[in-house]
């Protein structure tokens, strides 16, 4: 199975994103990155002069048609690069069959190729559960670290299922509500190690992914900082 991760930020994100991208290539051999962004190409003061490793891609998104902005959910804090998460499966090349969504507040701290290679079975994807926030009647999940099988929701039409409701009806968590209730049964739930935040689980020795979102945050701000200041650093093959 090919490993394929995708990230999404406006321009005030970048170079969280690319810290982001960094903490992840260097720890995990990635076949692709791909950057969904509101330009062609990031400037040359966020990827630094040598420019992005060969292994990401610039995905220009700016000129998306899938969320109209007189939509109930476009207009917010999250803005629509979130809801973008929606639109993953139709925006990536139609031969990647699964691919991980990575929030740009995430920092992979070990090896997550195994991530890559579970069994889904009849799922759609894969995230860790956040009950805590749930306010629906059956588990929920968070969507900020989320396994895609692109294949079956392609063929099932789920993603344009998910762009339809978040179109159509306002929703306090935009797109991770979509996912969850368009999904909900359909969710293979993985452990708290793959996206370990403060508001989801507790601290663990055994987080792969620490995801800086709520309490975490303020937290979050040195190593992206260090990571943001650090060369690409991209693991290959040989270092399996």
């Amino acid at each position: 199975m090919k490993r394929v991760a995708v990230y999404a930020g406006t321009r005030n994100v970048y170079g969280q994103m690319v810290s982001a991208a960094k903490s992840l290539v260097k720890n995990t051999r990635m076949d692709r990155v791909f950057f969904l962004i509101e330009d062609d190409a990031l400037p040359e003061e966020i990827c630094g002069p040598q420019g992005l490793p060969d292994v990401i891609r610039c995905v220009n998104v700016s000129g998306q048609s899938f969320f109209p902005e007189d939509g109930p959910n476009y207009d917010t804090a999250w803005t629509y690069m979130s809801l973008m998460r929606l639109a993953v499966p139709r925006v990536l090349p139609a031969e990647i069959e699964r691919c991980l969504w990575l929030d740009t507040d995430t920092i992979v701290e070990q090896d997550i190729g195994d991530l890559f290679d579970i069994p889904m079975g009849a799922n759609y994807v894969a995230m860790v559960e956040e009950p805590v926030r749930s306010k629906y009647p059956f588990r929920y999940h968070n969507a900020g670290v989320m396994l895609m099988d692109l294949t079956a929701i392609r063929m099932d039409g789920i993603w344009k299922k998910w762009i339809r409701l978040v179109n159509r009806e306002k929703m306090s968590a935009l797109d991770q509500d979509a996912v969850n209730l368009i999904c909900q049964g359909e969710i293979l739930t993985i452990g708290p190690e793959w996206n370990n935040a403060g508001h989801i689980t507790q601290d663990s020795a055994e987080t792969k992914i620490r995801h800086y979102a709520g309490c975490l945050k303020p937290r979050g701000e040195r190593v992206f900082r260090e990571y943001e200041k650090a060369e690409w650093r991209v693991k290959n093959a040989d270092e399996d």
